[in-house]
């Protein structure tokens, strides 16, 4: 005996306008890294909005979270690197003198 399907989600309500703004954001950092901070600030709001509210959107709004994190933490190991390579190279430097 196989378990009855769960019914579809209704069509009918409508998409929250802030999930679609956090993922627009999070897209966005790709070129303008500060947005992923907006897009992450949205992200939560929306789903927060999403639940309270009954609408749809939530698979916008956990998508944004994920670009959104995923950037800043790129960012993060980009300026870990960066300031890596800074300070060899002035190691070097100072020891060549």
């Amino acid at each position: 005996m196989t378990p009855a399907p769960h019914p579809a989600p209704p069509d009918d309500g409508p998409v929250n306008a802030m999930a679609i703004a956090a993922f627009a954001l999070s897209v966005l950092a790709v070129f303008v890294t500060p947005a992923a901070l907006a897009g992450v600030v949205c992200g939560h709001l929306a789903r927060h909005q999403i639940r309270r509210r009954g609408e749809r959107g939530d698979s916008w709004a956990l998508a944004a979270l994920i670009i959104g994190y995923l950037l800043i933490g790129l960012t993060a190991a980009g300026f870990v690197l960066f300031g890596g390579f800074v300070a060899t190279f002035f190691g070097i430097m100072a020891g060549a003198g």
